[in-house]
């Protein structure tokens, strides 16, 4: 009877938690992008279909814990009981279905939600070129000139086209309720496309344990007004704070807990030569400017 009673408290910890983690409302749990929504809905539709199984295991378990319990003084004895057909296509056969139609659903939502792949919405996008740095994000607006240090400026109603690499170790850049989780690695240049309609400050981060400063890679992204976004990058292209290749040699360098930073120009080509110092036989960062 103890052993029951535990495993009932167990149960109800666990949904406590479970309900905690919803209540926050965090994450792709509270979704406001495209993407995001689209991959909610596919987080909880594969819940639903995977407790069509466990949830009559679990039933099954007490069950069985019930009808043979040791204290039970009358018991079916079967010792030449050994196959079932129809029980065996039961319980084969239901897993069987919804692992292969788990399995559809999951390949078409994957190509379809493909980082890479632009969003079937019309109209012009936003390019940001996003750089991973030890242990700050630097982005660069190239159509605007401008670019900032962990603080990041989205039109709403707009698709936005990130070109990521790194200077640094491998990070993961996400933004989890707008959608979309890609690493960004030295070198290398991924893609992810968002698009919100839903104005607001959401939390982007690193969830690749890169180093001691990882857990300071934290920045907001806020999603405003194409109005009010214009106005924003006006007033930092007035500032006299260029980002010169000198004050790029800084920011290469390790630092914890950056605060945000803007600058009002940049090097035209500056996310290609970051990207491709890792090509050439020459580091251009370590060169005399």
């Amino acid at each position: 009877m103890k052993k029951f009673l535990s495993v009932l408290l167990l149960i109800f910890l666990s949904a406590v938690c479970v309900n905690s983690a919803f209540a926050g409302c965090a994450g792709v749990a509270c979704a406001k992008g495209v993407v995001a929504i689209q991959e909610r809905k596919l987080l909880f539709n594969s819940l639903a279909m995977m407790l069509i199984v466990v949830l009559p295991v679990i039933f099954m378990s007490f069950a069985f814990a019930y009808l043979y319990r040791s204290s039970k003084n009358k018991t079916d004895y079967k010792p030449n009981w050994a196959h079932n057909s129809l029980l065996e296509l039961f319980w084969w056969g239901i897993p069987t279905i919804l692992v292969i139609f788990l399995g559809v659903i999951v390949w078409k939502k994957s190509h379809s939600l493909d980082p890479y792949r632009p969003l079937d919405i019309k109209g012009d996008k936003e390019v940001v070129d996003v750089v991973a740095l030890r242990w700050k994000w630097l982005f660069i607006y190239p159509k605007e000139g401008i670019a900032t240090i962990n603080d990041l400026y989205l039109p709403v109603k707009k698709q936005v086209e990130f070109h990521i690499t790194a200077d640094a170790p491998m990070s993961s850049f996400a933004i989890p309720q707008l959608g979309g989780q890609i690493y960004a690695m030295a070198g290398m240049r991924t893609r992810l496309h968002l698009y919100s309609d839903v104005m607001g400050a959401f939390d982007g981060l690193n969830t690749q344990l890169n180093g001691d400063g990882f857990s300071y890679m934290h920045f907001p992204a806020h999603v405003v007004t194409q109005k009010s976004f214009n106005s924003w990058v006006h007033n930092m292209q007035d500032k006299n704070n260029p980002l010169t290749l000198q004050v790029y040699k800084k920011l290469y360098d390790p630092d914890m807990d950056m605060p945000a930073q803007y600058y009002s120009q940049v090097p035209k080509g500056l996310f290609m030569k970051i990207m491709m110092q890792y090509m050439e036989s020459k580091n251009w960062l370590h060169e005399k400017v």
